[in-house]
């Protein structure tokens, strides 16, 4: 079994369990606002970590740049997302769901583009980059999934299967996924300055 089938594993556990304690009522949008600045920062270690990382000479100037462009869109998305979730939070309309729902497709579209054009050349940065970028995406998606609709059998069934984990679980899936050891001592030196607390 692989690392990646692994930790996809472990989180839908994760998420299982928090959908059990969350339930599908109407704290979906606190649970998202209480998660969203967890993954705000979680794009943010990326940037980070490439900072880290090109100042010993770990990437090249093409590969910051991609992985620096994947953090920035991750970061302007999540921000902009939780701009949403408050004004939906102070204002429930239709529209702002519907806001919030295009961003969140644009995010599940514009994230692996970027992190497909990136061609991170050392296999383990790219699968911490990958990792990243799928505990994101794994996330913004569980969002989604829980925004009320107009109720139908088929809604109420793909709510009950979808769960959005709290942020200390998210931060143990960073630090489980993206910051545990690689065997690349500037890898592992890099990344161990990004784990979450």
């Amino acid at each position: 079994m692989t690392l990646n089938s692994m930790s996809r594993i472990m989180l839908a556990v994760v998420l299982s369990i928090s959908l059990i304690a969350t339930g599908c009522s109407a704290q979906w949008i606190s649970v998202a606002l209480a998660d969203l600045p967890v993954l705000t920062q979680m794009a943010l270690n990326i940037a980070a970590l490439v900072a880290t990382l090109q100042s010993g000479k770990q990437l090249t100037s093409a590969e910051a740049l991609a992985i620096q462009n994947i953090s920035a869109e991750a970061s302007k998305d999540l921000t902009l997302l939780q701009s949403l979730y408050n004004s939906y939070k102070t204002n429930p309309s239709s529209d702002t769901l519907q806001k919030i729902e295009s961003l969140i497709q644009d995010t599940n579209q514009n994230l692996p583009a970027l992190l497909q054009a990136a061609h991170i050349s050392d296999p383990a940065l790219s699968a911490r980059i990958t990792a990243a970028v799928n505990l994101i995406l794994t996330s913004v998606s569980s969002f989604a999934s829980l925004i009320p609709h107009a109720p139908s059998a088929a809604a109420k069934t793909a709510r009950l299967d979808t769960v959005i984990p709290h942020p200390k679980d998210l931060k143990r899936q960073w630090n489980q996924q993206v910051c545990a050891p690689s065997g690349n001592p500037a890898l592992d030196a890099a990344l161990s300055q990004r784990l979450l607390r």
